[in-house]
């Protein structure tokens, strides 16, 4: 009960400052794939900042805290989601063992409370991601793996999570075998991945970025490819466009 008290009181927080016109906005943005509350993400941070400390959060142990970091993603709107989030973020991911955090975050995918992009790459960018960096190369394996996952959410975070370490020639195998995964899926958002993180890629390493296009144009979508040729020459960009219409009409 006690824990369901704390949520309830933060989430009174975020309705006391919900503008009407933000939700509106992002729920069109998002295409109504999830219900926004009204609140943005520095809002959310500095009600979560004040929560924290009148809530006294740090008297709990860090099983507790996790415990309630994770519930908050149980909640229906984006902003209870982003709570657990940046409660993650700011507070718990560097002091508690990644072995321990890596099957609580699988469950989140597997229980089905993270179903849309938005949250989806809040949680890699601002949890996964750092996660990696700061625990190396087994927790990074561990993450990579979900690229075999059914789950399209879990499998773009295998991906995903690594979008801000493209530079460290370490995780390249990692990221070149998620893109490989994703960019046979159907689905949108597998190869939306792939077209986030190898334009981001192809500002330090375009060759291998190429390399990846060469052997699998075919599996890409106009908009995927779009993405991973942002940087690209107009004519380069030409190139592969035609060269993915040519196998798209042969297939």
């Amino acid at each position: 009960m006690k824990q369901l008290e704390k949520i309830t009181s933060m989430q009174a927080r975020l309705d006391k400052i919900a503008s009407r016109k933000t939700k509106i906005w992002w729920e069109r943005y998002l295409r109504n794939t999830i219900e926004f509350r009204g609140v943005n993400l520095v809002n959310i941070r500095e009600e979560l900042q004040k929560w924290y400390k009148s809530e006294k959060i740090d008297t709990l142990d860090e099983t507790q805290q996790l415990e309630l970091a994770i519930n908050f993603f149980n909640g229906n709107y984006a902003e209870d989601k982003l709570t657990g989030i940046l409660f993650l973020q700011d507070y718990l991911y560097k002091n508690i063992d990644w072995k321990i955090l890596v099957p609580k975050f699988e469950k989140l995918f597997t229980d089905n409370l993270i179903y849309d992009w938005n949250v989806c790459d809040w949680f890699c960018v601002r949890v996964l991601g750092p996660m990696i960096k700061e625990n190396g190369m087994n927790c990074a394996k561990a993450i990579s793996k979900w690229r075999i996952s059914t789950n399209v959410w879990q499998a773009r975070a295998s991906l995903i999570a690594f979008v801000g370490l493209t530079k460290e020639l370490s995780y390249r195998k990692h990221i070149l075998d998620s893109c490989e995964n994703l960019i046979k899926r159907e689905e949108r958002f597998a190869k939306t991945a792939v077209g986030w993180v190898l334009r981001v890629l192809s500002k330090s390493d375009k060759k291998v970025v190429v390399s990846f296009l060469d052997d699998k144009i075919k599996y890409f979508s106009v908009e995927s490819l779009g993405n991973t040729t942002k940087y690209f020459g107009t004519i380069e960009k030409k190139k592969y466009g035609l060269l993915m219409k040519s196998m798209n009409k042969k297939s």
